[in-house]
């Protein structure tokens, strides 16, 4: 079990890198395309659109585009955690605590904050910046919430895969 529960956490942590550096690209791909190197066929299809309402629109894109991914993402993390469990459930101590609590914050993210930071998402897209207080504060919140839980969640995983790796 052992080298099912490295080659887990391994891809749960991977993934969960790779899906921290998505969500950053997905947003500055947009100033990028919008910069000094804007298509000229870009250009033409983007000319009936104020520029200032050019970047809200492509911003609305990466954003939906982003909720999707992480949407996906925590349905996969799902069985990752699950596997994880199963895996480390005839371990004792450490290892199959910290998958399960892995596993929780996995689905609090997918029931309490990926739903929360949608609709919060989706309400302010296309409000002009800088954000009213009230909305920018209440997605601050729940965005650092959900970092939060991803590192907190990246610990516990590797704490587990560090724990199996150092048995004998």
């Amino acid at each position: 079990m052992a080298r099912v529960i490295l080659l887990v956490a391994g891809f749960w942590l991977g993934m969960l890198a790779a899906s921290w550096v998505m969500a950053t690209v997905n947003f500055r791909t947009v100033d990028r395309v919008l910069g000094p190197g804007l298509r000229p066929e870009m250009a033409d299809r983007l000319q009936p659109l104020p520029p200032e309402d050019r970047r809200v629109v492509l911003r609305h894109l990466a954003s939906e585009i982003n909720r999707w991914m992480f949407r996906g993402w925590a349905l996969v993390q799902l069985g990752l955690g699950a596997v994880l469990v199963v895996a480390a459930w005839r371990l004792p101590g450490a290892p199959r605590a910290l998958a399960g609590a892995a596993l929780v914050v996995v689905i609090v993210q997918l029931a309490v904050l990926t739903p929360a930071i949608a609709s919060v998402g989706r309400s302010i897209d296309f409000l002009p910046r800088p954000l009213p207080l009230a909305a920018g504060r209440l997605f601050g919140i729940l965005h650092a919430a959900y970092v939060g839980a991803d590192f907190a969640k990246a610990i516990m995983v590797a704490l587990v895969a560090w724990t199996v790796a150092r048995r004998p």
